[in-house]
């Protein structure tokens, strides 16, 4: 909301309108909340970001484990490859593409 507009609630249908000072004109129009008939609304929204917050805490925790997965296969295959190297006795060094020219 900014200077030129204000906020209305309208008293039938519970709807709030965002209407321009100057012409008047509704720039938005929210639709009235769904509440639910003798329930806490706080307690409700409460227990939504809790349940948001275990969500996203398996989530990330997941993805964490994910990638520490991921990094000891990729450390197994390096090590795997520079004892191949090691066994081979191949010393040389690989070709530099910049060298090619």
């Amino acid at each position: 909301m900014s200077d030129e507009t204000f906020l209305i609630d309208c008293p039938m249908c519970k709807a709030r309108i965002e209407v321009e000072k100057k012409t008047g004109r509704v720039l938005r129009h929210w639709e009235k909340p769904l509440v639910k008939e003798g329930s806490d609304q706080m307690a409700d929204a409460l227990k939504k970001i809790k349940g948001d917050k275990a969500r996203l805490d398996d989530y990330f925790s997941k993805a964490q484990g994910d990638m520490e997965r991921k990094k000891k296969e990729l450390l197994d295959s390096f090590e795997k490859e520079k004892k191949r190297i090691k066994d081979s006795g191949d010393t040389s060094r690989p070709i530099n593409p910049m060298d090619l020219d």
